[in-house]
């Protein structure tokens, strides 16, 4: 569970030979190296980009020509072996491919945007096909004037005929489609002003066709001439594109090839140098430091040496967990690497990870189509994929909690009476959270506190492990038995063997005097917190065995009680009078303290009084009044106790999601067997209704099990234990988009 052992390295390359060994580096991708310079990155690295940018383009063309459908998830890349990638990237026909492919594609974006131009141009012209004259020609005459323009419909056509037949105006129609009535408006040149108000008035949009210097029906016939034309222009270089598709690999070989190749030049110009060395200062994980070795070895241009790092370098931090919990580690990748001397957490949460998933979905069904879609999408992407990894994982324990409540895809067995089929599912289910949701409250809250306390644990091992044994025993394992004691006192008290309420009673009460004083701790005063930790544990045994709490065997803490109060009187003169304090108001409370506490005895004065005038003196030493310090912080964390009881209904969130997945499944079998009485038909939509009906709710509900278990585990979980904060171990190695190189 601990974070991988990384090895600080530093390997000496001759100039010459630095761009070879960052590639034989990158291939193997076991270095992480330090970036040891701010230079900006060579323009030759500002080159490859532009030149991988363009490849990249090429490849967007001519990919959905290659005849190959892209899968759910998108294209798979390519497999080839490291020759053949070498080969294909290093081709000098790839180039020609290339600029081909541009050509071919500049050529057919020309294409698209005649056509878009000829489309608006016939759309313009169409409603004018019926006009026997040029447009041209129309205009520029000197006694009348001449307008082109679009009536809304025939309805006010008729009414411009009607409106201008008494301004010497005639209306003549060209033509109708969809854009409107195509009409010619003459009228004599003194009368246009008032014929072009009236047509302001009116659902009427003027045509320009000055430039058109023939009939619309030759322009149309132009128009489609050319489009015709265009067609088959962009036919002959689909046909070429298609072509160049089949050849699609050199490109994406090429395309990946240059991306590592900028990498390297990129990761070069950051790395130190001396005249004739290069200097790559990293980090290699302690169990491939033998790779790193004989790569070394085997290149011949290097010199490998450990180094000590600085005591302030952060180190970077590998994970290595066991096969079937790496998927696990994406809940780290999500949240933060841990830090070198932390625990890596991803077997830890795991278990807990899966169930509450398990349990935020809670049906059988969906918990088999999560398995076997997980399982299929894992074949195309490879086994590696942590999230489907982790799907495929909380797939089978819903499958478990599923079977427990009694879902599967909701209520679909009833739906289907099959007396077997709703037999076998009644005789695995423990409880139906629909009809008595109370089971499913409780189980939701034990887990919860369960994963409250595993916390606390893995936090007071991990500060054992650490040796940090005052922080785990002081500081987190008085909350824990205090915790865990009153659960016990509360949920079993009277069940329990008469002897055990007092011992966890005064577990509890320890507990709270250890939270009060130790929740800071100071080395230099552990004897004065000890002794107030004494007075506060035994003030309140004895109190508690007042009021009968406790037996009244336990009143004899009163006597441990006064030795302890005699204890800090002597600590308090000690501490005066080696801190050179001990003068004459110190003296004059001390003495007083003395006093009031022999009349108590005598039975004079009461127990308040002695204790007002004991505190005075206490707290007039200086170890007393740092205590006081810690006893502050100490009354807060208290205070904060409430906390956990949040954190404990928090988890309620696993029963609402599960209860609500279960719902949204039984409202659509609802839904889908009500059209089953139509005949023929009612059974398709059925069977439409129940696949997309429950597609959906896996869907969503997946999402929202994932998310709310992230949750959890984030907000309510690391807390306990984790901080978080690692700079994760990156390798220099190659990045491939297009090409998987066995």
């Amino acid at each position: 569970m601990a974070v991988e052992r990384v090895a600080r390295v530093l390997v000496a390359v001759h100039q010459d030979q630095g761009e070879s060994f960052l590639r034989a580096l990158q291939q193997q991708g076991i270095l992480h190296i330090t970036a040891t310079e701010e230079t900006e990155p060579a323009r030759a690295a500002a080159e490859l980009e532009r030149e991988s940018g363009r490849l990249d383009e090429a490849i967007a063309v001519l990919g959905p020509r290659s005849g190959k459908k892209p899968g759910l998830l998108g294209e798979s890349k390519l497999t080839m072996s490291r020759r053949e990638f070498e080969e294909r990237a290093h081709d000098r026909s790839v180039e020609e491919r290339l600029e081909r492919t541009r050509e071919l594609n500049r050529r057919l974006e020309e294409i698209a945007n005649r056509e878009r131009q000829v489309a608006a141009e016939t759309a313009r012209l169409l409603p004018w096909r019926g006009l026997g004259h040029a447009p041209a020609g129309l205009y520029g005459s000197p006694r009348v004037e001449v307008m082109l323009g679009r009536f809304a419909d025939s309805s006010e056509l008729d009414r411009a005929r009607s409106e201008l037949a008494g301004l010497e105006a005639a209306v003549e129609p060209a033509g109708e489609s969809e854009a409107g009535v195509a009409a010619v408006v003459v009228a004599a040149r003194d009368r246009a002003p008032d014929v072009g108000r009236v047509l302001a008035g009116m659902r009427f949009e003027t045509d320009d066709l000055r430039t058109l210097d023939r009939r619309p029906a030759e322009a149309l016939a132009a128009l489609a001439d050319e489009k015709s034309k265009l067609a088959a222009e962009r036919e002959e270089i689909e046909t070429g594109l298609a072509e160049l598709a089949q050849e699609v690999a050199g490109l994406k070989a090429r395309a990946d090839a240059l991306a590592n190749e900028r990498a390297r030049v990129e990761a070069g110009a950051r790395l130190e140098r001396t005249a004739t060395v290069l200097l790559v200062h990293g980090w290699v994980k302690e169990r491939e430091y033998g790779e790193l070795e004989a790569l070394v070895e085997e290149t011949g241009v290097a010199v490998l040496a450990r180094t000590r790092p600085a005591e302030d370098e952060p180190q970077p931090v590998a994970l290595h967990n066991p096969k079937p919990f790496r998927p696990f580690e994406l809940v780290l990748d999500l949240y933060s690497m841990p830090t070198p001397r932390e625990l890596d957490p991803t077997v830890l949460l795991a278990p807990f990870f899966a169930l509450f998933f398990g349990f935020c979905l809670t049906d059988a069904g969906y918990g088999i189509v999560l398995v076997v879609l997980a399982a299929l999408l894992m074949r195309k992407m490879g086994a590696s994929n942590k999230l489907l990894g982790m799907l495929f994982i909380g797939g089978f324990f819903t499958i478990i909690a599923g079977v427990l409540v009694g879902s599967w895809f909701g209520d679909l067995p009833a739906k289907l009476g099959i007396p077997a089929l709703v037999s076998f599912k009644d005789s695995l289910m423990w409880f139906d959270p629909l009809e008595n949701p109370m089971p499913f409250f409780i189980l939701s809250i034990a887990m919860g506190y369960l994963h409250m306390m595993y916390g606390m644990v893995i936090e007071i091992a991990d500060c054992l492990r650490r040796r940090e044994v005052g922080e785990a025993l002081l500081g987190q394992f008085p909350w824990f038995v205090a915790l865990n004691a009153l659960v016990v006192l509360v949920l079993a008290g009277k069940s329990l063997p008469g002897w055990v309420s007092p011992v966890l009673l005064l577990l509890v009460l320890a507990s709270v005097a250890a939270i009060l004083v130790f929740t800071q701790r100071d080395r230099e005063i552990a004897l004065p917190q000890t002794a107030w930790f004494l007075l506060f544990w035994l003030t309140l045994v004895f109190f508690a065995a007042k009021l009968g709490g406790l037996p009244p065997v336990f009143g004899v803490a009163r006597w441990a009680l006064l030795a302890v109060f005699g204890g800090l009187f002597v600590l308090t003169f000690v501490d005066l009078r080696r801190s050179g304090r001990l003068k004459a108001v110190p003296l004059v409370l001390g003495g007083l303290g003395v006093a009031t506490l022999g009349l108590y005895l005598g039975g004079v004065l009461p127990w308040p009084v002695p204790a007002l005038a004991g505190l005075a003196f206490f707290f007039s030493a200086p170890a007393n009044r740092r205590v006081a310090g810690k006893l502050a912080w100490g009354g807060y964390a208290l205070y904060g106790a409430t906390s956990y009881v949040g954190v404990v209904l928090s988890y309620i969130r696993i029963m609402a999601l599960g209860m609500v997945t279960g719902g949204i499944a039984m409202a659509i079998n609802t839904v889908a067997f009500m059209v089953t009485g139509i005949p023929v038909l009612g059974v398709i939509l059925a069977v439409i209704g129940l696949v997309g009906g429950h597609a959906y709710n896996i869907a969503v509900n997946v999402l929202g099990a994932f998310v709310h278990t992230l949750r959890l585990n984030y907000v309510e979980f690391f807390p306990r234990f984790y901080t978080g904060g690692g700079e994760p171990f990156v390798p220099f190695k190659e990045e491939n988009r297009y090409v998987a190189v066995r």
